[in-house]
């Protein structure tokens, strides 16, 4: 049977707990068997990253799928440099017992992090507050010029 890849994305760990030996509550090279919620994300291009990664000395400051393709030597390299998983607290805080279990870093993202992320912006509850303030001003306005009119 050949080999075959799929990248996940479970989140960044703190720079104080690079090294492994430093992460005492994690479960290394478990095969039990963990129910990862997430979405399938678009990778990006290469190039669009500013500091590169140096996998020689286990810096990784992106997640450039062909740096990371190539450092695993995945078969399946030209389908994997496409597309990841990316794990996503869907539940809020809630569901992932066994998630954590395996692990407590790194945390996965939150929905408003993705979001955020594949936008570039941010939507939250004020936000939304002034924009409906703005537009309905706005309206307000036009209708009063119509009716004058």
């Amino acid at each position: 049977m050949e080999r075959a890849a799929i990248i996940i994305n479970r989140g960044w760990i703190p720079a104080d707990l690079k090294d492994k030996r430093s992460r005492l509550h994690e479960i290394a090279n478990s095969r039990k068997l963990v129910k990862l919620r997430g979405v399938w994300r678009k990778g990006k291009n290469l190039h669009d990253y500013k500091i590169p990664n140096n996998p020689d000395n286990n810096d990784w400051h992106n997640l450039a799928l062909e740096d990371i393709g190539i450092y695993w030597d995945l078969p399946n390299f030209d389908e994997c440099k496409h597309y990841y998983f990316q794990v996503v607290d869907l539940e809020q805080g809630h569901g992932l017992d066994d998630y954590e279990k395996v692990s407590q870093f790194p945390l996965p993202a939150t929905i408003d992090q993705v979001i955020e992320d594949h936008y570039g912006w941010r939507i939250n509850q004020d936000t939304n507050k002034w924009a409906f303030r703005i537009t309905g001003a706005l309206a307000a306005a036009s209708f009063g010029v119509a009716f004058l009119a």
